[in-house]
């Protein structure tokens, strides 16, 4: 588990400290299959993202995450990440992965990531997008969590030269340091899904529920169109 002291400790310099944070939430989207539930994950991280997956993962047999962000609140992302960690979850990067994106993907056990994914870092900025004296601390306070996840310290180096405004990318060498698999552990049940629809009709509809209304929606083609697969 996540240390608990410095957890707190980090969230107390959160108080005054964070990333810019977009306005809208990051959409979440269940893909359910007989092996377990898949949590799609698209758009920035805001707060109130955590209490929403977090409901999600109370009553579904959820199996991993597949993400693409380009960051957004540190202390939604630490707490999402968190989980992660705790759950023992399998992570995919589908896409550009950035900065607290890239934090949730770090707390991953088993590491995956698609082909042309970039996995992107910095150090920690205040609300107006700049670098502080709090933001510092708190930098050093995320760096040392990220030791206790097994990051190695060559990217943890980077996430503390890297200024707020710019962004480094992890390379081949960072990667198959932290044992990332360059393959969609999700195809197999992907393309599973797809098999059922197509065999209940002439036509092929992908189902999922929104989390914000709890309603059902289904967008189809016809029945000679391939299995989609995760992009």
């Amino acid at each position: 588990m996540i240390n608990t002291r410095m957890m707190l400790k980090l969230v107390a310099y959160l108080v005054l400290v964070a990333l810019v944070q977009p306005a809208s939430a990051v959409q979440i989207r269940r893909v359910i299959t007989d092996s377990g539930t898949v949590l799609r994950l698209r758009g920035n991280v805001t707060d109130g993202d955590y209490l929403r997956l977090k409901n999600v993962l109370q009553n579904d047999a959820v199996v991993g995450l597949e993400i693409r962000s380009g960051g957004g609140s540190l202390e939604a992302g630490i707490d999402i990440a968190r989980v992660v960690r705790n759950r023992g979850l399998v992570v995919y990067a589908s896409k550009e992965c950035d900065s607290v994106c890239a934090f949730i993907f770090f707390a991953a056990r088993k590491r995956f990531m698609g082909r042309g994914c970039k996995i992107g870092v910095h150090s920690v900025s205040n609300q107006r997008g700049k670098e502080d004296a709090d933001t510092s601390r708190t930098t050093i306070a995320m760096s040392r969590l990220l030791v206790g996840l097994g990051v190695p310290l060559s990217i943890i180096g980077k996430i503390v030269a890297t200024p707020p405004a710019k962004i480094t990318f992890l390379n081949s060498r960072d990667l198959a340091s932290l044992n990332v698999h360059r393959t969609n552990p999700f195809r197999n049940i992907y393309d599973a899904a797809g098999l059922a629809r197509i065999q209940q009709g002439n036509s092929v509809c992908s189902h999922g529920v929104d989390l914000e209304t709890l309603a059902g929606h289904a967008s189809c083609t016809t029945a000679q169109a391939r299995t989609p697969e995760a992009k």
